[in-house]
């Protein structure tokens, strides 16, 4: 079942998409360009960069043709936060059963 979208993520989809947008533009590649090297059709490259729109493997194909992977799966390092390391100490289970 779907629901909508929560407002703190619809504000850091839009805000991600202005970085790469920004980032785009920093290094002057033009839309075109940037879908011709991702793989990836131009109205999908425009929706990912206006609205923040768009699958993770389409976003992740932008921000490595913009030389952000390495940033982007840093930043999704658990232990990079507070809480990660705190845990990191703790035996971390293989699987969470509910």
């Amino acid at each position: 079942m779907a629901t909508r979208t929560p407002i703190p993520v619809a504000r850091a989809q839009r805000k991600i998409a202005a970085n790469i947008d920004l980032a785009r533009r920093q290094q002057r590649v033009t839309v075109e360009v940037l879908a011709d090297r991702c793989g990836i059709s131009v109205p999908t490259v425009r929706r990912l960069l206006n609205e923040g729109a768009g699958s993770l493997e389409n976003y992740l194909r932008v921000v490595r043709v913009l030389g952000l992977l390495d940033a982007t799966v840093a930043a999704s390092d658990p232990l990079g936060t507070p809480m990660g390391r705190l845990r990191a100490d703790e035996d971390t289970p293989k699987r969470v059963r509910g």
